[in-house]
């Protein structure tokens, strides 16, 4: 992945969206979402290295933030990527 580019996961912004419900299956929040090509790209290598065969797992993150427009919430997402094995600890050790 190429790190001098500003955005490496999926980004929305999510603002409130009831003052414009006019019915139940309207949405509650809705917004602008963004997503760099390269980005992309490391969703389909994270698909065919995690997935499943029909699915990747995800991992989502928001933040609620106040804009000039009002409170939103800022939501990142990125392929959920195994925890790397932690070192054993020292009484592990055999000697």
């Amino acid at each position: 992945m190429d790190q001098t580019r500003k955005d490496d996961r999926a980004l929305l912004w999510m603002f409130d969206a009831k003052k414009d419900k006019k019915h139940d299956k309207m949405p509650d929040f809705s917004g602008p979402g963004r997503i760099h090509k390269d980005v992309l790209k490391d969703f389909v290598e994270a698909y065919k290295e995690l997935g499943d065969g029909e699915t990747l797992k995800l991992r989502c993150a928001g933040w609620v933030k106040q804009g000039k427009s009002g409170q939103y919430t800022f939501i990142t997402i990125e392929p959920e990527r195994p925890k790397p094995d932690l070192p054993a600890a020292a009484e592990d050790v055999p000697f």
